[in-house]
């Protein structure tokens, strides 16, 4: 195998797209966490599972990058430390740069005061309105959609993890209830080794860059926590030791997925790889009106949208190459039944 082809077949294997993993809390995509925004989580373990789990057991939250996750719920106390930020440069990247130079202060100090607020289920607008007025003004500001000024939204949505807050995934509008047994609200980060072990073995080899991309970290922040332990690929790239067989000897990646916008294979930072074709990568992720995207056999050969046309789930395939689109027939029918449809239409 070519190094692009080894790379490719072990991520695909790390991905568990075979369908051989019977129980969802034994996906890794929930070593990371995996991301529901836009609808994204059913998509993504359709492609992994034979039949749709029930999440009950697992917690949602604003976990990576601020963006909504599922996690296994016995991972979540150790979450907010993992995910608490190395530096004071590093809280204010993540905060996305308010006027502030002591990051990790004003973090805990936000984190602290949103726990003290919501001690009960509470709605995000009743959360902010009492929030704001505990913190200082420079982490505060005039939002013209909301009509009122209150905490920026980065750094809002940092700060609930570390409050030990999740989400009421039953209610329509954002309603956080307070975790279990809830950790204070972290002093320093711990296990962020653990994060990046966890990253490189499904998204890797990779290296600090791809990383801190994934994480919302600066690369010389990460380069500075980065573990003495984890084996060498290349001058770039890196696994941990206990997959470097799984590496040298992965099965060839036969599978046909329909993968969602956000499914966490196309969340890797080395897009270069994954699809190499420039023009193709626009495509891929775009900005704006996200697609899908088809994967056959290791390749990304295409995009694909979907629409519900009443009972009927119609997918539209968008192939960057000729490509017979009744291979995808199956993946549509499964995707359907996940949403409750009766039928599937590709085209």
């Amino acid at each position: 195998m070519a190094d692009r082809e080894r790379v490719i077949a072990y991520r695909v294997a790390a991905h568990q797209f075979d369908r051989t993993t019977t129980e969802a809390s034994d996906l890794r995509v929930f070593d990371l966490g995996l991301q529901d925004s836009e609808r994204s989580a059913v998509p993504t373990l359709v492609a992994r599972l034979d039949r749709v789990p029930d999440l009950d057991a697992f917690t949602l939250t604003w976990s990576v990058r601020g963006a909504p996750h599922w996690h296994r719920a016995d991972d979540v106390p150790a979450l907010a430390a993992r995910l608490w930020p190395l530096s004071d440069a590093d809280a204010v990247a993540r905060m996305s740069r308010p006027p502030v130079d002591n990051g990790l202060e004003v973090l805990h100090e936000v984190a602290s005061a949103l726990r003290s607020v919501v001690e009960k289920p509470m709605t995000k607008g009743e959360a902010s309105s009492r929030l704001t007025p505990k913190v200082r003004p420079e982490v505060t500001g005039w939002c013209r959609g909301c009509d009122a000024t209150h905490v920026f939204d980065p750094i809002f949505r940092l700060a609930v993890l570390p409050a030990g807050l999740r989400f009421d995934p039953a209610e329509k509008t954002v309603t956080f209830v307070p975790l279990e047994n809830r950790q204070d609200v972290p002093d320093a980060s711990h296990g962020f080794d653990t994060l990046i072990a966890d990253y490189l073995r499904l998204h890797g080899p990779a290296g600090p860059s791809e990383v801190a991309h994934y994480s919302g970290a600066p690369v010389r922040e990460v380069k500075d926590v980065w573990p003495d332990d984890l084996v060498a690929i290349s001058k770039r790239a890196w696994l941990p030791a206990d997959r470097i067989e799984a590496f040298e000897n992965p099965p060839e990646p036969e599978v046909v997925r329909l993968l969602p916008p956000l499914d966490p294979y196309l969340n890797a930072r080395d897009r270069d790889l994954l699809v190499p074709d420039k023009a193709h990568q626009k495509e891929v992720w775009r900005i704006l009106g996200r697609r899908g995207a088809l994967l056959v056999d290791g390749e990304i050969l295409g995009t694909w949208q979907a629409k519900v046309n009443g009972s009927r789930l119609d997918v539209k395939i968008s192939p960057f190459v000729p490509l017979d689109v009744d291979m995808f027939a199956e993946e549509a029918t499964r995707l359907a039944t996940a949403r409750g449809l009766d039928e599937a239409q590709v085209s």
